[in-house]
């Protein structure tokens, strides 16, 4: 139950980390970058060949070689515009920029308005442009005489995203109001090929014009992303100068739309794009003419709004808690790497399927955060649940009678791998003690059984004299004392700390030489005691503590010579109460001290008394334990030995 109360939990932990990162993620935009990485990846799910109706009269260097340097006179633009116009193009899109009469030749500016009345479907272009950076923008609008004869007027403005690359164009803009449409737009417009899904904006060319540049902030308003043909270079050519001379095929510019812009490099007219092949910039023409075929096919692509963004991301981010609880760790990785690439791919894929672009990034980031994040919650549990393992382990042991100082510890680097080796430590302990109680029921069932069924047996044969009667009584006291050491010692490995009470150790001590008193006597042994005239308080069992200084005295006692002495002293010292029971026997040898304590052992040696469980000692080293104390043994062969017994006293009581 805990633990599926800790999956839920840590589902529901990780659920909400995961959830702030995609919306943080996605709100923001940090990834913006990435974002269009990704974007960029799909231009190859987009080439395909140009429209042969769209053709680009280029600028380019054999035009300026011939027809001289840059800019030409706009009689010379006059001829190309007439001449498109005899080859019956479909639209003609100037993307040349015509905002101050020309100076030298006044009536070149007339010839080229007439060209334009005449042609009757020339679009020109309006440009906004920020001199130097931070300084108010400005809108180049081409003469009114121009502006009046067109069809139609259009921006030729594109931003750049934040890496600087021109991926998207708005369809309307315009400085204090967003009344501009693009040149694209425009053209199409002309060309009567406009999509049902572009809005127009009923406005005067003339008077958009003149009302836009009483305002410096640029509005921006629908923001549509192009869908790339192909690299620079893609879409039809021809150079300006073979137009001009007539060295091109006949019918080439019939019922098409004819874009005239510049190539040369130097011009200034280019862009980077997501297309752009090795670092070559793309020529703004070439950009138009891209984003005229793709509004054409209704294949602009539309930027999800922010909320569908981050309620995909959030989605998005959240499925993984769906499958990870259910894998292995290996599992769970490559499932997550697998999705991962899912959701990539598909969003990729998507702006050229379904004309929608819905920025990854974020969702991306926080499923690929979702393994180590749940690794972690997990991670986190498993410890938690290994302090509980141990503690309760400790718990039981303690229950047994075993401290948890006593057990070994390992203290590794990775505090995971020492959780894990306590843990297993502990419960190998565990094991062994509860082998302990297996071996303590074979001894009842060989060491009890034995001299009662041999009592038993004994009594069967009697025939009436009672002649076995010291035998079977010996047997049957054995018996009893060996069961009562047994009862005695489980008592103490089962006492609860928590039941303990207030107790005065020096009314236990003394009612506990009481209790020996009679058989020290009749080995006529003096007991000579020094207790304090005042109180030792302690919280314990007093049955326990009672039997376990009782057990040390008879111990002196039966080692102890006829006409012996046995020093029994209590005092205070460091808020501890420290007993020390001197007898006056054969003493230990040191390196066999450390058996005395053991269940079921006893030490061999000349002096060892024949009966015994083993038991007794073992009962005084667990009571104490079990009430924060300890026993002590120091002795020399021949010289007897001293037992120390130390308790912590209660502070408020002392």
């Amino acid at each position: 139950m805990l633990f599926k109360s800790n999956q839920i939990s840590d589902r529901f932990f990780t659920a909400i980390i995961l959830t702030l990162i995609a919306l943080v993620l996605a709100y923001s935009g940090l990834l913006v970058r990435f974002d269009n990485l990704h974007y960029d990846l799909g231009r190859y799910f987009t080439s395909k060949p140009a429209p042969a109706d769209i053709v680009i009269v280029a600028i380019d260097e054999a035009s300026l070689t011939s027809i001289g340097r840059w800019p030409w006179s706009r009689s010379v633009h006059a001829d190309l515009v007439n001449k498109l116009k005899q080859e019956q193009a479909r639209v003609i899109g100037l993307d040349i920029i015509f905002s101050e009469p020309e100076l030298s030749n006044t009536k070149a500016d007339q010839a080229l308005a007439l060209a334009i009345e005449r042609a009757g479907n020339v679009v020109l272009p309006v440009l906004f442009e920020e001199p130097y950076k931070g300084s108010p923008i400005k809108q180049s609008v081409p003469l009114e005489s121009l502006a009046l004869r067109a069809t139609a007027l259009g921006r030729v403005h594109v931003p750049l995203d934040a890496d600087g690359i021109a991926r998207s164009i708005y369809l309307w803009e315009g400085l204090g109001s967003a009344s501009l449409q693009h040149f694209s737009q425009a053209v199409l417009q002309a060309a009567k090929e406009l999509p049902s899904n572009v809005t127009l904006f009923p406005t005067n060319k003339l008077s958009t014009k003149i009302s836009s540049i009483k305002s410096n902030n640029l509005i921006s308003l629908d923001e549509r992303r192009v869908k790339f043909l192909g690299p620079p270079g893609h879409f039809r050519r021809i150079s300006y100068i073979n137009v001009l001379t007539g060295e091109f095929p006949a019918h080439f510019f019939k019922d098409k739309i004819v874009l005239v812009g510049a190539t040369a490099v130097g011009l200034g007219d280019v862009l980077p794009t997501p297309v752009s092949a090795k670092m070559q910039p793309m020529p703004g023409v070439e950009f138009h003419a891209n984003a005229i075929a793709a509004m054409r096919d209704s294949a602009l692509i539309i930027n999800a709004p922010i909320w569908l963004t981050c309620l995909l991301s959030v989605m998005l981010a959240l499925i993984p808690l769906s499958f990870l609880p259910k894998f292995s760790p290996l599992k769970s990785l490559l499932s997550i790497v697998a999705y991962y690439f899912v959701v990539m791919v598909t969003a990729i894929a998507m702006p050229f399927l379904l004309n929608i672009w819905i920025p990854p990034a974020s969702a991306l980031v926080a499923i690929l955060l979702a393994y180590p994040i749940w690794s972690w919650r997990k991670l986190e549990s498993a410890q938690v649940y290994l302090d509980n393992a141990l503690k309760n382990l400790h718990d039981d042991l303690a229950l047994l009678g075993v401290d948890k100082g006593e057990l070994a510890y390992e203290n590794d680097k990775d505090s995971m791998n020492s959780r894990i080796s306590n843990v297993r430590l502990a419960s190998k302990h565990l094991r062994d003690l509860h082998a302990v109680r297996r071996d303590t029921l074979s001894f009842i069932s060989h060491d009890l059984r034995a001299p009662l069924g041999a009592a038993i047996m004994l009594l069967n044969e009697d025939d009436g004299n009672h002649k076995h009667l010291p035998r079977i009584t010996n047997m049957l006291n054995k018996s009893l004392v060996m069961a009562d050491n047994f009862l005695q010692s489980s008592r103490a490995e089962m006492a609860d700390i928590s039941r303990f009470q207030d107790l005065d150790f020096v009314s236990l001590v003394q009612q506990a030489l009481d209790d020996v008193y009679a058989v020290a006597h009749s080995k006529k042994i003096i007991l000579n005691t020094h207790l304090p005239d005042g109180n030792l308080w302690l919280k314990g069992d007093f049955g326990l503590l009672q039997r376990a200084v009782t057990n040390v005295l008879l111990n002196a006692v039966k080692y102890s010579p006829v006409e012996g002495m046995i020093y029994v002293e209590l005092e205070e010292k460091n808020y501890e109460a420290i007993l020390s029971i001197n007898d006056a026997g054969p003493g230990i040898e040191p390196e066999r001290v450390a058996k005395l304590f053991k269940r079921f052992s006893r030490v061999e040696g000349d002096h060892q008394a024949t009966e015994g469980t083993g038991l007794g000692l073992y009962f005084v080293d667990v009571t104490l334990k079990k009430h924060g104390g300890s026993v002590f043994v120091r002795s020399e062969l021949g010289y007897g030995a001293t037992f120390i017994l130390t308790l912590p006293l209660e502070l408020q009581k002392k």
